[in-house]
């Protein structure tokens, strides 16, 4: 993931606060920091990143995985539930991060986990474009709209959820009736 959330997208390790620009990068980059809870490799040693809006399934589990040490005890079924999760929703179509976020909180919901947290550590991206969201008022609740092209994707709540369902039932062979996260 890029922006708030933003992790090395091969480990799920911390960034730097401290920004380098190499070269002719006008927007800094920042270094990993070796973290327990990431999968940690001498090959990440100095790489520079801002994060990515697709990441390595190993990436993503270390990013949940501290995450998840920051707001709950550690629980290792979780942690399992969420490996085999992510390893079945990265098998599928290549998509972007958050959606892929949104569809591990649905299946680690539907096995009884509490997920809440998770939407907590997500910024909404279009499924479209995978450009960020920014949220309007609608009758009775704000609704997500495309920031770069919003005269042409419009409001993309449902495309979210679909696309969200899409991966889920790829993954899982499972029919989402109605959500439990999103």
């Amino acid at each position: 993931m890029i922006q708030e959330q933003a992790f090395d997208p091969q480990s799920g390790a911390p960034l730097t606060e401290e920004r380098h620009y190499p070269g002719s990068y006008r927007i800094g980059v920042r270094t990993p920091i070796p973290h327990p809870l990431s999968n940690w490799t001498s090959s990440r040693e100095g790489a520079l990143t801002n994060g990515e809006l697709r990441s390595a399934q190993q990436g993503l589990l270390g990013y949940f995985r501290r995450i998840h040490r920051l707001v709950r005890e550690p629980d290792p079924a979780l942690d399992r539930a969420a490996a085999l999760a992510l390893k079945r929703l990265k098998a599928g179509p290549n998509t972007i991060d958050a959606l892929t976020w949104y569809a591990l909180a649905e299946y680690l919901a539907r096995q009884g986990y509490w997920v809440a947290w998770m939407l907590d550590h997500v910024n909404a991206r279009c499924p479209h474009c995978a450009s960020r969201v920014k949220f309007r008022p609608a009758v009775d609740r704000l609704e997500a709209v495309c920031a770069s092209a919003p005269m042409d994707h419009g409001a993309v709540d449902e495309a979210i959820r679909e696309r969200v369902a899409e991966m889920y039932e790829a993954a899982f062979d499972d029919t989402i009736e109605e959500f439990r996260v999103l």
